[in-house]
């Protein structure tokens, strides 16, 4: 760790991760990202806790999709341009941080469309969502629909939206928020890493940032966690220390059906 960056903040966030296959799927297409340290695909992370100071930690979750083994492929390409993300977050001003942000976008995109382009499958790609703390504030980013929560001890706010064709109707109030999460659209993806094949352009979606005040939680997972558990249990959970919760949250999904991989990120401020 820059020791810059140590004496610029003192704060400190404990880091748990955990990532699984589930009960039904054989092949794991998840991955996830600390500080552009990525799990290797042959790995099934049932935990792993760590802490660090919180300027300038960064943390992704990645959900690849596209069948067979090209998920896998095109989530690891994508915490693979993590490293160099960090790096270039770490040299710019608040500003500059979604500039940044769009540049690995583009390049992950790039490889994945392209990697996946020359297999017989064609199709594939990763959502992903991404925190970055500079200076005791949180910058949040997203594409598809894996999920950035906020807890602060009682409450589980949703911080980042779903990009899905259920939630794109919601929001043209052709369909009701209900629907939104739980009818045929609700996992429809419209925007994802791969999607721009044509490269026109492709942008994360940037969230408001915000600062964590000690004791608060924030939770990044993939679909395969809030699919299979209720919001009330995950808040109920979290309020475990945060490596026990973070793998009873995986130990949950798995319990609730597990049908899909699901990866978990639980960070809280020391």
């Amino acid at each position: 760790m820059n020791s810059e960056l140590e004496n610029a903040n003192t704060a400190r966030i404990r880091v748990a991760a955990a990532s699984h296959n589930g009960a039904v799927r054989g092949n794991n297409e998840d991955n996830y990202s600390i500080n552009g340290q990525y799990r290797r695909i042959e790995e099934n992370v049932v935990s792993h806790e760590e802490i660090f100071p919180a300027n300038g930690l960064m943390l992704e979750v990645c959900d690849g999709m596209g069948g067979e083994a090209m998920g896998e492929v095109a989530s690891e390409i994508a915490v693979k341009h993590t490293a160099d993300l960090l790096l270039k977050l770490r040299q710019a001003d608040e500003k500059d941080l979604i500039n940044e942000i769009n540049t690995y976008v583009d390049k992950a995109n790039g490889e994945i469309v392209q990697t996946i382009g020359n297999t017989e499958n064609r199709r594939g790609g990763s959502t992903f969502v991404l925190i970055y703390f500079k200076d005791d504030v949180v910058y949040p980013y997203s594409l598809g629909d894996s999920r950035l929560y906020a807890f602060n001890g009682t409450k589980l706010v949703q911080i980042s939206e779903d990009h899905t064709l259920g939630m794109r109707k919601y929001k043209s109030n052709i369909i009701t928020f209900e629907e939104a999460m739980t009818g045929p659209d609700s996992h429809k993806l419209t925007l994802f890493l791969g999607v721009d094949v044509d490269n026109n352009g492709l942008t994360a979606q940037p969230y408001r940032p915000f600062k964590v005040q000690k004791g608060w939680k924030l939770l990044l997972c993939s679909d395969g966690l809030y699919d299979m558990v209720p919001a009330v249990e995950i808040a109920e959970t979290l309020q475990l220390d945060t490596s026990e919760a973070c793998k009873k949250l995986v130990e949950k999904a798995i319990a609730h059906g597990g049908i899909d991989n699901v990866t978990v990120i639980v960070a809280e401020m020391v």
